[in-house]
């Protein structure tokens, strides 16, 4: 069956998310162990917010988050809707907002069916400290959910800058319960659903694949897990016959699209 997500404007985005009632004061506790879990499963250059839908505002924050786009901390606190929107290239701005949407409609629709285990992907341009556009994953791996509505919600957002790949999805959803994962290569273009069996990586190859991801070449790795050059090759040449790649790019790409690293 072809599906499509048709775009949509920051108005419908903020009347679909806004919610009226209120959150306890120390509603962040909730986030802590995703948040400090972030590092570990890091798949490149990072920061996160967490945003407050019963107010639709942006309320915390990671340090280093001045380091990615050309706003200030303060200018962050508080940030509304639009905000958030505009940091995206201007061509990709309605077709994010249409796939969060459409993500989240998801999301509430599985849960109601008893499925948790889903894992959401975007891919977007967002503006970086010098004013250009670079391509980025964001990930939300953990909401606030009441009643079927999403109160609060943790974002991860990581720099792909680093990642020479192509072709990149607008949304890619992974489904663990069913082994199906679900591309929408662009806005308009048919929905490509695809049952997989996730590959069985070994804690030591996904050691492997969180220094590749933050830009460590062989020698470093080798230095870094205190083994061989020829032991971290010999675990490379393994990760790209599990995962059907070629290069260490494509490589990188399929972990991400497959939510190898998970928070």
């Amino acid at each position: 069956m072809k599906k499509k997500i048709n775009p949509i404007d920051e108005q419908q985005f903020y009347d679909f998310f806004a919610k009226n009632s209120d959150l306890p004061e120390n509603y962040y506790d909730f986030f802590k162990d995703s948040i400090n879990n972030a590092k570990s499963f890091s798949i490149g250059p990072y920061f996160w917010f967490i945003t407050n839908n019963t107010k639709m505002r942006t309320e915390r924050i990671s340090e280093n988050i001045e380091q990615f786009t050309p706003y200030s901390k303060e200018e962050w606190i508080n940030s509304d809707t639009g905000f958030f929107i505009n940091l995206f290239h201007p061509n990709d701005r309605h077709h994010i907002m249409a796939a969060f949407v459409f993500s989240a409609t998801l999301r509430l629709q599985r849960l109601r069916e008893g499925k948790t285990k889903i894992r959401f992907n975007y891919y977007g341009r967002m503006i970086d400290r010098n004013g250009g556009y670079r391509w980025i994953l964001l990930q939300s791996p953990l909401q606030i959910i009441n009643n079927y509505e999403i109160k609060a919600s943790l974002v991860v957002i990581y720099d792909l800058s680093h990642f020479i790949i192509q072709n990149q999805p607008l949304l890619s959803i992974i489904d663990f319960t069913d082994n199906e994962v679900q591309y929408f290569k662009h806005i308009d273009q048919d929905l490509h659903k695809i049952n997989t069996e996730k590959p069985n990586i070994t804690n030591r190859e996904k050691d492997i694949l969180k220094l590749m991801a933050q830009g460590f070449n062989s020698p470093k790795i080798a230095e870094k897990l205190f083994i061989s050059y020829s032991t971290v090759e010999n675990h490379k040449s393994n990760l790209r016959k599990k995962t059907n790649t070629k290069t260490s790019a494509e490589l990188i790409a399929y972990t991400m699209n497959h939510s190898l690293l998970v928070l």
